[in-house]
């Protein structure tokens, strides 16, 4: 079994007798590589060290979540659960991992897990998205219409809305973000739109640039899940570069110019970082850096603008904001060299 090297190199230090402990920041660095790179044969020869010490493992979920199969998620639950909830220091992502991989049979032990803690709600909810729930349609609704219009609720409930297969929810979430939830707990209602599919392109693209949303807000957490759902509702950055200029061309507000292309760069920052977000229907691959470096740092035709251009003159060109754009277009270009690299290594 020819393993990905950095699951070799997880193994080996692990494995050392003369090795203190393996910092979890080393860990999760080569866990990402593996994560991006690795397959299935990496996920089942890391299970048994997760499952030795499954706290000190935790970076190794979302490499089942991934390269996992519906064994896998088996033998995850079986060694994981007691009593129908999770033992005691195991990471709530497995339940995350039991559903992404399609492990129908844990459906009821996630319903279970919503109503608990913030990050055990968040990974049951997340799990249960990639199931098909039918026996809990019903469920569902009544949950999601006991918290309807609270500012506070679990937060990624909202993502199971499509669930209850009752269109009507598209609406309800809009309004229901609009009007009532707290901006600190509307991550799920975002991702909960997008997830409806084409229809929810118009409501989408209007909160994705509303204030009110803070859509891309950093600090509360919702940026993740915004940009999530501009890859489930498959609108890359090249169309919303020309919907943010098309929007800076009719808005002179300077403070509705400085929000909407805050958030552009938030989103391109996720971009850049090539984020997971263990969304199942965001798996389509973007598009490349290189592509993506033309039409945002290579001048036009029209009037020589890019977007270090444009954050020079909404934001001023010493502003932090604008630096972070400089940056990005450097980290873009590596992206892109790198992007040629595992290119030219594929082909030989």
């Amino acid at each position: 079994m020819t393993l990905f090297p950095a699951t070799q190199a997880i193994l080996d230090r692990c494995a050392s007798d003369d090795a203190p402990g393996v910092a979890w920041q080393w860990e999760s660095m080569a866990a990402e590589a593996v994560l991006r790179h690795g397959g299935s044969a990496d996920a089942e020869a890391l299970l048994p060290l997760f499952l030795s010490a499954p706290a000190a493992h935790s970076a190794l979920v979302p490499v089942f979540a991934r390269h996992g199969d519906r064994r896998l998620a088996a033998r995850l639950l079986e060694a994981t659960v007691v009593g129908g909830r999770l033992r005691e220091s195991v990471p709530s992502g497995v339940l995350h991992a039991v559903g992404r991989l399609g492990y129908a049979s844990a459906t009821s032990l996630l319903w279970e897990h919503v109503d608990g803690s913030y990050d055990v709600s968040k990974d049951a909810c997340l799990g249960l998205l990639h199931l098909p729930c039918e026996e809990l349609r019903g469920v569902i609704a009544e949950s999601l219409e006991k918290y309807e219009g609270a500012a506070l609720f679990p937060e990624f409930l909202p993502v199971l809305a499509p669930k209850t297969d009752d269109p009507a929810w598209l609406e309800r979430l809009v309004t229901w973000g609009e009007n009532h939830a707290s901006v600190d707990c509307n991550g799920g209602l975002i991702l909960g739109i997008s997830l409806h599919g084409g229809q929810a392109r118009a409501a989408f693209a209007r909160l994705l640039w509303d204030a009110r949303w803070e859509a891309c807000g950093s600090g509360t957490g919702s940026a993740l899940w915004t940009y999530a759902g501009t890859r489930v509702l498959g609108l890359g950055l090249p169309q919303l570069y020309a919907d943010l200029r098309a929007r800076l061309h009719a808005s002179a507000d300077p403070d509705v110019q400085w929000e909407v292309l805050r958030s552009f760069i938030t989103l391109l920052q996720l971009r850049c970082a090539d984020v997971w977000t263990g969304v199942g229907a965001d798996e389509a691959q973007p598009e490349s850096c290189d592509a993506l470096y033309s039409v945002l740092f290579t001048p036009t035709s029209d009037d020589g603008d890019t977007l270090t251009g444009l954050a020079d003159r909404v934001f001023g060109s010493d502003d932090p904001l604008s630096d972070e754009v400089r940056h990005l277009e450097t980290a873009l270009r590596t992206a892109a060299a790198h992007e040629w690299a595992l290119r030219a290594a594929a082909s030989r």
